[in-house]
């Protein structure tokens, strides 16, 4: 009978798709929402690692009141997107004591309120470099002018560095190594991510690390994009898989078309999120890897979305796939998916209740 159950237990565990991850158990996964402000500014015509915009004016990360009013509404995991640029300014050299120094500000809130920081890397596989006298995105790897500009080797630098100053702090719950690499060309995302993963575990440091899928972290295209198998290979087992999910027609988060709009093209689009979500569920239940939702979101001016959202959030918490909501920030303004609360804090997004349902 002991042996019995000691199979069983092995078997649990080995062919779990989570086996090796410390995650959110099943029905029971943790909502935070994504605290945009620092990756602003990005789409200046003469953004650069030169000129990457003054904070306070073309960016800014947000306030301790904005950490507090989500800690305390029970969205405890907070994504921190910011850019390579202004935190390494100089590849291949030392992180912005600035830059640096406000991002761990913004940490150092979280801890306060108990919550739990993500490091996300808003660079889309890019790296914007001034180049005659223009700006330049450089893709990781690929080749301008004969030579490789921006390569993995400095990809895998910043996280080295990044790995360096965060490694010992208990509030960063995972590095998210790129936000939404897309277009890639002929370099090869996969090769990249796993240079990015070795620099971190080269530091022994052991947190979770979030790779995110190529083609721009589609989930419902994930296995089409990046394959039928998982790529990294890290001892610690401490990996999650990336992707994000929009509910509009085109996967783009832009919501150009009203609700009826949508319906009168798709009659099924209250099962549009989690039918949308089940081919990235199924690949890291294949892999028996966990996985994590990163980016989602709804416009704010007709409810009608909620069931959209409240089904696709069923599915996550039966896939118990941790998540943030895109997003929050005291930059936004009218942006229709922004959860920011309005009227100095005493009006709350009505997607707010559905995240904390």
């Amino acid at each position: 009978m002991m042996r019995t159950a000691c199979l069983l237990v092995f078997l649990v565990l080995f062919l779990s798709p989570l086996a090796g991850v410390v995650l959110a158990k099943r029905g029971a996964a943790r909502r935070g929402v994504s605290l945009s402000g620092a990756e602003f500014g990005a789409e200046k015509a003469d953004f650069s690692n030169e000129n990457p915009g003054k904070y306070g004016r073309d960016y800014g990360y947000n306030s301790e009141r904005t950490v507090a009013y989500f800690c305390d509404q029970g969205l405890r995991v907070l994504r921190l997107p910011f850019r390579w640029e202004r935190i390494q300014p100089r590849l291949g050299e030392a992180l912005d004591d600035a830059e640096l120094k406000r991002l761990k500000a913004s940490v150092e809130w979280v801890r306060k309120h108990h919550g739990k920081v993500i490091l996300d890397v808003h660079n889309y596989g890019r790296y914007c470099i001034r180049r005659d006298g223009k700006k330049q995105e450089c893709v990781i790897d690929q080749k301008m002018g004969g030579a490789v500009v921006v390569s993995r080797h400095h990809f895998a630098d910043l996280w080295r560095r990044l790995s360096q100053v965060f490694r010992d702090e208990p509030t960063v719950y995972a590095y998210g190594l790129m936000n939404e690499p897309h277009d890639m060309g002929t370099s090869d995302w996969q090769v990249i991510s796993q240079a990015a993963v070795d620099a971190v575990r080269g530091e022994k440091d052991r947190k979770l690390i979030l790779v995110a899928g190529d083609g721009w972290s589609n989930a419902h295209r994930f296995p089409q994009v990046n394959g039928a198998r998982a790529w990294i290979k890290d001892a610690t087992g401490q990996v999650a898989y990336e992707a994000h999910c929009y509910f509009d027609h085109n996967n783009s988060g832009k919501y150009d078309l009203d609700y009826d709009e949508e319906l009168t093209r798709d009659a099924k689009l209250e099962e549009r999120g989690e039918a949308r979500l089940r081919p990235f569920v199924r690949w890291c239940q294949k892999n028996r890897v966990a996985g994590f939702l990163g980016e989602y979101g709804i416009p704010a001016g007709d409810e009608r979305w909620h069931k959209v959202l409240a089904r696709f959030l069923r599915a996550l918490d039966d896939a118990g796939m941790d998540s943030c909501y895109w997003a929050a920030g005291e930059r936004w303004g009218s942006y229709p998916l922004s959860i920011q609360p309005r009227r100095d804090f005493q009006k709350a997004a009505p997607q707010l209740q559905i995240l904390k349902q």
